[in-house]
């Protein structure tokens, strides 16, 4: 049976499934709040499918022990794909949500065609190496740095002009002849942080990227927030009215030009990063107010859990921002001795560069397999 004929409660019961690696069906049932026998229905059919298998038993309080059931991870892949104004990245996921295999797949220009194909290569070749049937490949997850103007066409910077207001979902699904999932760059890496990140820890949370450009990804309860266009997240647009500087990359790597420290790119400043170059107090001291007056414009607005600041910020720097973050109710009296509760204030745990494409290869799980 394939997973694309399981039922909608069994897919539910896949997600919940993933989320733990390995769970007992006694906890399943008091997750799900289903009865004893949907929920034993319900593995069942996965594990006909080749989604799921049951192992040992174990003791759950009270009655008989309770059979452990287990995610397989090499019942399906996908592959995601970020791409951003300088720098390209491929990575191969399982079922268990982790990474077989990643590689960067920059080129001059970033030619869209050209770039897909590579990371297409580059997946089945991965898989035939492993001794997987390419069938087992459920799709691909794109996710490209820009804000939607269509379902699944994105607006980029100058640079990704290939990538520019073209039907990406119709587009590149017609050249790679298989399910394609389009994403917003910040979003997708929300995702990716919640699945292997410190995002895992929060159900509830808007992740901060911070890159050539400045965004957002907004999880709730569990579920990526695209809003109406897909494009719930889009901080940037926040601070041109507001005075303040906006963050971002590109200005801290001019910040560090007019201080002698040459860096052919940002991927070549965020490889090198010392945080004792002169320019980055500088650039610190003018951004500090922004991201002050972000955090708490979010936390204010939002009301989540946490705040986790990432994207290619290196995270010794985004340390030292998370760690100067002043809430704006600090400087005011408390109400009856008391203040609204806290947010949790996070630095992103992926490296730079993981946490987009696996967010998208993610996103065709939830596509194809678990909704």
């Amino acid at each position: 049976m394939g997973s694309d004929r399981i039922s909608a409660r069994s897919r539910a019961m896949l997600a919940a499934i993933r989320r733990h690696g390995s769970v007992s069906r006694s906890e399943l049932i008091r997750e799900s709040g289903l009865s004893g026998t949907a929920v034993f229905r319900a593995t069942e059919e996965l594990e006909a499918a080749g989604l799921v298998r049951s192992g040992e038993a174990v003791a759950a309080g009270r009655g008989q022990p309770s059979a452990l059931i287990h995610i397989q991870p090499d019942a399906a892949f996908s592959l995601g794909v970020s791409v951003m104004t300088d720098r390209a990245d491929v990575v191969l996921i399982d079922l268990a949500g982790a990474v077989r295999a990643r590689q960067e797949i920059t080129q001059p220009g970033m030619p869209r065609a050209q770039m897909l194909d590579a990371a297409m290569a580059f997946g089945l070749e991965r898989m035939a190496t492993a001794g997987v049937d390419r069938r087992r490949l459920r799709g691909l997850g794109v996710a490209v740095a820009g804000y939607f103007v269509a379902s699944s066409a994105v607006n980029p910077g100058p640079e990704l002009d290939d990538w520019a207001l073209v039907d990406l979902h119709e587009t590149i699904g017609r050249q790679l002849a298989m399910p394609v999932v389009v994403e917003n760059i910040a979003s997708a890496a929300a995702l990716g942080e919640r699945i292997l990140g410190v995002g895992s820890r929060y159900d509830s949370f808007c992740y901060i990227n911070v890159a050539a450009g400045f965004g957002a990804g907004i999880v709730a309860d569990g579920t990526l927030m695209r809003g109406r266009h897909g494009n719930a997240g889009e901080i940037a647009g926040l601070f041109p009215g507001s005075g303040r500087v906006t963050p971002n990359l590109t200005t801290l790597r001019d910040r560090l030009a007019e201080y002698g420290v040459g860096c052919s790119g940002i991927s070549d400043m965020i490889a090198r990063f010392d945080p004792e170059w002169p320019g980055v107090e500088e650039w610190l001291a003018e951004h500090q107010p922004s991201f002050s007056w972000l955090f708490g414009t979010l936390r204010m607005t939002l009301d989540c859990e946490a705040l986790i600041l990432g994207g290619r910020l290196p995270r010794a720097l985004a340390q030292r921002i998370v760690d100067a973050i002043e809430w704006p109710e600090s400087r005011l009296p408390m109400r009856r001795g008391r203040r609204a509760p806290s947010t949790a204030l996070e630095v992103a745990s992926l490296e730079p560069d993981l946490s987009g494409p696996l967010g998208a290869a993610s996103l065709v799980f939830h596509r194809t397999v678990f909704d």
